[in-house]
């Protein structure tokens, strides 16, 4: 962008002078090694996550580094002009904080995962202080909250727990996985998070059914299925540690308001979510004093 060129010209020489990272020595590759594109923050980010995506930690610092150097100081800015996360359609407008706070988040994650939990904290921690209303866009259609991200992996961040890319296929995939193992606490922490981020989205495809979707379309309804299994597995879980009243009650979420859910099987099908809340409604009827709703 053109307005951006002297600024970002200046920038560039700064971090070549200073050879620093965001204050901090640089331990990575010299910045010949990399190639930053056309300098724009987007592309920097987008280089950062396709470098967490293959393990490449001095990559990720590399195209990190360059686009907090450069742009921190927009997104802090952008950030105090703020009092609310920026709605939807002018959220692009802040496009400084937004990928300079999911810079902070890629490069906290990078840490993470090598073992650095001192540097991955500040990195969260800085998106907590100074970029708290940073989004960042999803492919598919939407934008998350940073922050709320960056929280998450505060909680997590000395545990073997990882919400990963945050879809929901990913969370209850990591749900099923950890009611496989008995690691109750983790299908709290992953179907909690996806109910959290998708409900009010599978309640809008729940409303816009008449009947379950047809196996051809079903997979369009990705939040409503989704959200109605976490359910589900969250009932599960319950159960299987004697807490039948919270169980009867993700059961009966499931019955009453997300009762076109279907759950896909690798086998090749669909089970419908429902009619097997059903089943464990009355299995907890018959196993305590207490009865369903008529």
């Amino acid at each position: 962008m053109s307005y951006r060129t002297t600024a970002i010209t200046a920038a560039v020489m700064g971090w070549l002078l200073l050879g620093t990272v965001a204050g901090a020595e640089m331990t990575t590759a010299p910045a010949a090694s990399y190639d930053f594109g056309d300098m724009t923050s987007a592309t920097l980010a987008g280089k950062a996550w396709q470098a967490l995506a293959a393990q490449d930690y001095a990559a990720v610092e590399a195209y990190t580094g360059k686009c907090i150097t450069l742009y921190e100081t927009k997104a802090v800015e952008q950030n105090q002009s703020l009092n609310a996360p920026a709605p939807k359609e002018r959220a692009f407008d802040y496009w400084a904080l937004n990928d300079v706070a999911t810079c902070y988040f890629i490069r906290g994650k990078a840490f993470k995962e090598q073992g650095k939990m001192e540097a991955a904290s500040a990195d969260f921690n800085a998106i907590l202080e100074k970029l708290s209303y940073g989004q960042c866009w999803d492919p598919k259609g939407w934008f998350w909250q940073v922050s709320e991200a960056a929280k998450d992996q505060l909680n997590t961040l000395r545990t073997s727990y990882d919400f990963g890319d945050y879809t929901s296929e990913t969370l209850t995939t990591k749900a099923w996985q950890a009611l496989d193992v008995k690691d109750y606490t983790a299908v709290e922490l992953y179907t909690k998070k996806c109910i959290s981020l998708y409900e009010a989205d599978a309640v809008k495809q729940q409303g816009s059914l008449e009947e379950f979707a047809p196996k051809e379309k079903a997979f369009s309804f990705w939040a409503l299925n989704d959200v109605g299994t976490c359910y589900f597995i969250l009932g599960e879980a319950l159960m299987a540690q004697a807490r039948y009243e919270e169980a009867r009650v993700a059961f009966e979420k499931v019955v009453n308001e997300l009762s076109f859910a279907q759950c896909w099987d690798p086998k090749g099908w669909f089970w419908k979510v429902a009619v097997a809340s059903r089943g464990r409604i009355n299995k907890i009827a018959a196993e305590t004093t207490y009865q369903p709703h008529s």
